[in-house]
């Protein structure tokens, strides 16, 4: 009997316990509901609250800068990049061979010379001597000559005598000896033409005025015949050559009588002009562009030195049906967008003629061919999407 009793005690307990931990369960159960939905509501509530100031506060207008860009006819100039050189450059190489005797201080590099100035001498001894040679030559040969005329006018003297009224053979008389006297003479005479030729080659003069950029010999040096000792080149007239794309040449003056080509430096400051004197019938080999060739005439000596690189401002030919807008303005895809009369962003693609001074010109889409003007828009962006509303600002206000 008590082994029952303790046992159902035991049980009692058992049933008590659960319950209890059944209660806590229900109540923490209720507790994390009831929290769940006190955060819904705040929630909902920050819901409503944004939903309201939206309403009733809207986005302003994104701005732009705009510029006014005219549809008309408009002209400017294409930019080449060309290399200044001298008309008369040449590399002096003797005509014979010889030790250099004398150098004078005239034939040093940097120097400047005049036409005829005496840049250095060659030993003449050798050359001496072939003139004499070549004169004692042309002196027997008209020896030889007058002999050969003499037994020639003996001979007919005699045939005249002996057979009078008729014509003697030219063996007879001795023509053929006289024939080959005059042409040895002729050939004497030019051997002394010649000699006296190479004697003057002993000593080289410059060729024109202008500036030694290079000596390659010195006082006591053999030289050889075709030894490129001296370059001289003449600074006092400049050209240039311009190479021109098909697309560029088309926007071309093919009148140039009285074109100007301005000549620029590096820094974009006018330093000279240049005239075309002749527009090359050809392409070039490895370009395959068009060939110019101008004469550059410097704003001030010594303005432009030979093998500067100047920039070269062709003038375009007047171009109608056309918009100038800022380099800015083209997008890297070839676009220009612009803002209607609704300001709205539209875009067209555009037809890029030339570049002039920060500017491009573009040719006109034919959907806006009635509108007398655009607003272009200066700084496209990426994000920019056509029918968009904006704000346009002038570009100076918004500086």
């Amino acid at each position: 009997m008590p082994s029952h009793q303790n046992t159902q005690a035991t049980g009692q307990e058992y049933c008590v316990e659960k319950g209890r931990q059944i209660m806590r369960k229900g109540f923490w159960i209720a507790l994390s509901f009831m929290a769940l939905l006190a955060v819904a509501g705040v929630v909902s509530g920050l819901e409503d609250t944004a939903d309201v100031n939206l309403t009733s506060a809207p986005q302003p207008l994104p701005p732009v800068s705009v510029v006014d860009a005219v549809i008309g006819t408009h002209a400017g100039a294409i930019t080449v990049f060309a290399e200044v050189a001298p008309r008369w450059q040449v590399d002096l190489r003797p005509r014979i061979s010889g030790v250099v005797s004398n150098q004078t201080p005239p034939a040093l590099a940097g120097s400047r010379v005049s036409k005829g100035d005496v840049l250095l001498q060659l030993e003449d001894a050798p050359y001496l001597a072939n003139v004499a040679d070549a004169r004692s030559a042309y002196e027997s040969s008209k020896l030889d000559l007058r002999k050969a005329q003499n037994k020639h006018r003996i001979a007919m003297k005699d045939w005249t005598a002996a057979k009078p009224g008729e014509t003697p053979p030219e063996m007879a008389v001795h023509l053929p000896q006289i024939h080959v006297a005059e042409r040895a003479l002729k050939a004497t005479e030019a051997r002394v033409a010649a000699s006296e030729y190479d004697l003057r080659s002993t000593t080289l003069r410059a060729p024109f005025d202008g500036i030694v950029t290079r000596r390659n010999v010195s006082p006591g040096a053999t030289v050889n015949e075709g030894d490129v000792l001296f370059q001289i080149l003449d600074d006092s007239l400049l050209d240039t050559q311009a190479s021109v794309g098909p697309h560029e040449w088309a926007l071309l003056s093919k009148d140039w009588t009285d074109l100007t080509v301005g000549v620029f430096d590096e820094r974009g400051v006018k330093i000279g002009t240049a005239g075309i004197r002749e527009s090359g019938g050809f392409l070039d080999p490895q370009s395959r562009k068009h060939q110019l060739f101008l004469e550059v005439k410097p704003l001030e000596e010594g303005r432009i030195l030979p093998g500067a690189f100047v920039e070269l401002h062709l003038p375009v030919r007047p171009i109608g049906n056309t918009l100038r807008i800022p380099e800015s303005a083209l997008t890297q895809n070839g676009f220009v967008w612009h803002v209607d009369r609704g300001n709205r962003l539209q875009r067209f693609a555009a037809q890029s003629l030339f570049r002039d001074k920060g500017e491009v010109v573009v040719a006109a889409p034919e959907e806006l061919a009635q509108e007398t003007g655009l607003r272009i828009v200066v700084f496209p962006m990426s994000a920019f999407l056509p029918g968009r509303k904006v704000a346009p600002m002038d570009l100076e206000q918004s500086k």
